[in-house]
């Protein structure tokens, strides 16, 4: 697979960003208002990284009011790759560390998040790659007696026709489009 991007073609610059005593509840604030699912954690330096699932697994899942914790005691490490990389490079660094947002620096300067999104997008191709590897997970999970599969088997993963965002999707017209995408199809 032959991939000329390099991941400045993907990588948002314009980056939300929190200190680590901003609360959670105040963390969960910004990323509804801007319909993101991470914001990084800076004080002098980039510190690590809040995601939706860092607020689900440490905070409602323990029943911890999010008034009461600050996003330093919730972020996690993040992965960072230099600026110069290419997006084959940042597919690989995002499966080999099984996270789907990575920091970008330009040397020790942080210059902008790439999710796994911005990758889709911009190279659509790629997602071969996530694809294959969740391949090898779920054989290695079918292969472990304690695997069960709850979710839906007439669900498919991938870009969706309509709007070009990666997620869960179903056959709508011969069309494979996101949830989104139908219940906006439905309303009109």
């Amino acid at each position: 697979m032959d991939n000329n991007f390099g991941i400045k073609d993907a990588v948002t610059y314009d980056v939300i960003t929190a200190s680590s005593d901003t609360v959670i509840s105040d963390i969960a604030g910004i990323m509804t208002k801007n319909d993101i699912s991470s914001v990084v954690i800076e004080d002098e330096k980039v510190e690590g990284i809040v995601t939706t699932n860092n607020i689900i697994s440490k905070v409602v899942s323990k029943n911890i009011s999010p008034q009461d914790i600050s996003a330093g005691m919730v972020m996690e490490k993040y992965v960072g790759i230099n600026s110069d990389a290419s997006l084959n490079e940042a597919s690989s660094v995002m499966i080999k560390n099984n996270c789907k947002v990575l920091l970008v620096f330009e040397e020790e300067e942080f210059k902008g998040i790439l999710t796994l999104t911005d990758i889709v997008r911009v190279s659509p191709e790629l997602i071969e790659i996530f694809v294959e590897q969740k391949n090898i997970d779920d054989k290695n999970f079918h292969d472990d007696a304690n695997y069960s599969n709850d979710y839906d088997e007439n669900l498919d993963e991938g870009v969706c026709e309509n709007c070009g965002v990666y997620g869960q999707l179903d056959e709508r017209d011969g069309q494979f489009l996101c949830s989104e995408c139908i219940d906006d199809d439905l309303d009109s």
